[in-house]
């Protein structure tokens, strides 16, 4: 039951006014609010019909409706009334139950029996036919084309696919279907060999009933065109692709007959032969390209209505079909390997990855020898984090040509994302031995270079007194990206030890910026005192919550490049920012008492230790630390171990150039260390945590976080989604402050 709508049941009053002649109600639901059509459920005790209003641009679809209705009663629900000049319908209800995408089998085999006995009848009516719409199917997919460029002028009332899709994703998918026209273009030519009947347009679960009496019902009939059966398939199957898969004859369809869908689509050709509508070898050979001009059909609908209302819901229809038409050219594609590998590298170059691994395996199930379609195999699926399959692709590779030194190359590469360094080295020691081009060659040194890295970070970890490391080169921190090798040691290094030091986070030049800002904007803390918004931390020591705006705001700062991706790999890709604060450590400080930032979750039990961690500091020096300034003492390992422990498992004192950041376990034990020099030390510290976690201890002074709406409107989409938690609360707050001044 749709919600009620004032507006849709003010601007229909008139419909429902004359619909009371015709029937008696005492109540009106608005069951559909779309651009296409409103329709109102009309009760009376526990009758009920239905009343459609179509707007006045689509008012020439009365007429085949109503004759669809004359032609298959019982099978169509009774008109009781009709106004097709003004575009309204009153229908009976069926008095049974409308379908939806979870009906059990026999009320899905019952829809396509019916549908399919329906279209045979119809078949034999000329009359009916030709008063229906009668697309030309071999113009369907220049048409598509057209409505798929963008900024092109359209007509009144039609607007172009970028109207729903925005234009980039418009001309995308314009791009890749143009150059796969070809392939739809001679595929839409069997469409030819069915004869014409009546198709639905719309044929889905919501669009269909079983009746009181068992029969099945089928409604919705608007969007009705002529054509050849299988027109209105890909309402029942998400698409024109999984028939078509399963009418093929290949080894997938035979394998998938007895399943849901398989008895679904040959119950449908069955009856279809059975009524005398076509046999059984041309609807096979034939429906699968019915099932494609239908889906062209039904993109082509919707340049007819523009209007904000649902436009997002439409967008997310169009991009499911238009996917669909992609996975059909990828299926077309397939069966013509000659073609297959130019649209895999056309899908490579447009940044699809997804479905180049689908044409680069097909390639190599046929040619398991094509090093070269491997390699790039190889490559699109590390790029898409595949890769422990990328590694058996490569040791297949291998085990046919064990002699490629690309292929060990590549195979090392994947062995340091998932810090099999030994195994590693052993590969790369063999791309070297075995000559590779100069190229290839740079590119193993490049490789060795970092694998000697990442042993010796590793190798430095393990000594008791050193702060884990994870360093950046020039060119990682200038790429804006952490490498997946990088990414897996900084994360292994932080769950064993919960502390982590990350040279080379950020350009020194932002932080000097950064650190003038500050120095600019919070002098007012630089003095001893008892600031009231800002907490004391020990001996000349604050805490202050930094206003998120300006520099301080910035996403290279807050967004932190370098380091986010290694929060999100320990937390999850839905962690939030729960505090963005300042410690200001005075000149002359004293040590902190060795502490941890917050208690443990389930104190009381054995294995809280042993929890993952649920939050995580980052701390941005805005000075270096050395020996003058003071650093942040750390107990590494104690995340795992209980504080009064701590002393006794020795501390760490790292020592940081502008650029650098410290990564903690909010369990990690740690004190800040004297500021022994004549200069405040600023540090700034971002606390991200798992959605549902909330500290509790550190923040009843001040607020955790400190954003204007303006800011937060200011903020890209990906530093939102940080916030939106503290955003949506802070709006609640108000709304709770405003409802009891009332």
């Amino acid at each position: 039951m749709g919600q009620l709508n004032e507006a849709s049941l003010f601007a229909d009053d008139d419909a429902l006014q004359w619909a009371r002649a015709f029937a008696e109600f005492d109540n009106v639901e608005l069951v559909s609010d779309q651009p296409w059509a409103r329709t109102h459920r009309l009760v009376h005790d526990a009758k009920a019909a239905y009343l459609k209003v179509v707007p006045a641009r689509q008012t020439a679809v009365m007429a085949p409706v109503l004759a669809l209705a004359q032609c298959f009663p019982g099978r169509m629900p009774q008109v009781l009334a009709h106004d097709a000049a003004r575009g309204w319908l009153l229908t009976a209800d069926h008095g049974g139950r409308t379908l939806d995408y979870g009906a059990s089998d026999d009320d899905f085999l019952a829809v396509v029996t019916t549908y399919a006995r329906l279209q045979a009848e119809a078949a034999a009516m000329p009359a009916l036919l030709t008063g229906l719409p009668q697309p030309d199917i071999g113009g369907l997919p220049q048409r598509l084309l057209d409505f798929l460029r963008p900024a092109v002028e359209s007509g009144p009332g039609v607007v172009q696919a970028d109207y729903f899709l925005g234009a980039e994703l418009s001309a995308t998918y314009h791009q890749l279907l143009s150059r796969r026209m070809d392939l739809l273009t001679a595929h839409l030519q069997a469409a030819a060999g069915l004869p014409a009947t009546v198709n639905h347009g719309d044929l889905r679960p919501p669009n269909t009933a079983i009746a009181s009496n068992g029969d099945c019902v089928i409604f919705d009939w608007d969007d009705a065109i002529a054509g050849p059966a299988g027109m209105s398939l890909h309402g029942l199957f998400n698409g024109c692709v999984v028939p078509s898969i399963l009418l093929s004859g290949s080894a997938a369809a035979q394998a998938a007959a007895d399943t849901p869908n398989g008895r679904l689509v040959h119950a449908y050709v069955d009856t279809l032969a059975q009524a005398g509508y076509a046999s059984a070898a041309a609807l096979r050979a034939s429906l699968p390209s019915a099932a494609c001009a239908g889906v062209m059909q039904f993109l082509l609908n919707f340049a007819a209505f523009p209007g904000e209302k649902n436009r997002k819901d439409i967008a997310d229809t169009l991009t499911l079909r238009l996917d669909d038409l992609l996975d059909l050219c990828d299926v077309l594609t397939t069966r013509q390997p000659a073609l297959a590998l130019d649209l895999a590298f056309d899908y490579e170059a447009m940044g699809e990855d997804r479905r180049a691994q689908y044409l680069f395996q097909d390639h190599l199930l046929r040619h398991p020898d094509a090093t070269a379609v491997a390699l790039r195999l190889c490559a699109v699926l590390c790029r898409r984090g595949e890769r422990e399959q990328a590694e058996d692709t490569y040791r297949e590779a291998l085990a046919r040509t064990p002699d490629n030194a690309a292929l060990h190359a590549g195979l090392a590469r994947v062995l340091m994302q998932r810090l099999a360094l030994d195994e590693a080295h052993t590969h790369l020691d063999r791309a070297v031995a075995l000559h590779c081009s100069t190229d290839d060659s740079a590119e193993v040194l490049s490789t060795r270079t970092r694998l000697h890295d990442l042993q010796g970070m590793q190798a430095h970890a393990a000594v008791p007194a050193n702060m884990p490391l994870l360093r950046y080169s020039d060119a990682d921190r200038a790429a804006g990206e952490v490498p997946p090798e990088m990414e897996a040691l900084g994360a292994a290094l932080f769950e064993q030890y919960g502390t982590l030091q990350i040279d080379n986070a950020f350009a020194p030049e932002d932080i000097a910026q950064l650190h003038d800002l500050f120095m600019e904007r919070y002098e007012a803390y630089f003095r001893e005192d008892d600031h009231p918004d800002a907490l004391r931390l020990g001996d000349k020591r604050y805490m202050l919550t930094v206003d998120f705006d300006g520099a301080l705001g910035q996403p290279g700062v807050v967004g932190a490049p370098m380091v986010l991706p290694l929060i999100r790999k320990l937390l999850g890709d839905e962690c939030v920012l729960g505090a963005y604060t300042a410690v200001i450590s005075l000149p002359g400080s004293a040590d902190q008492r060795l502490h941890k930032d917050h208690p443990a979750l389930f104190p009381d039990t054995e294995w809280h230790h042993s929890l993952p961690c649920f939050a995580a500091q980052i701390i941005i020096p805005l000075v270096p630390l050395n020996e003058m300034t003071g650093t942040t003492r750390f107990y590494k390992g104690t995340h795992r171990q209980a504080t009064d422990e701590a002393e006794a498992m020795g501390a760490q004192d790292p020592l940081l150039p502008l650029g650098s950041c410290l990564l903690n376990d909010y369990r990690c034990a740690h004190r800040g260390v004297g500021n022994q020099s004549d200069q405040v030390r600023p540090i700034l510290t971002l606390i991200f945590n798992r959605p549902w976690f909330r500290d509790f201890r550190n923040y009843a002074q001040q607020p955790s976080l400190r954003i204007t709406e303006d800011d937060y409107s200011a903020m890209p989409a990906d530093l939102q989604r940080l916030v939106a938690w503290w955003m949506e609360e802070r709006r609640n707050d108000a709304l709770v402050r405003s409802v009891l001044r009332r």
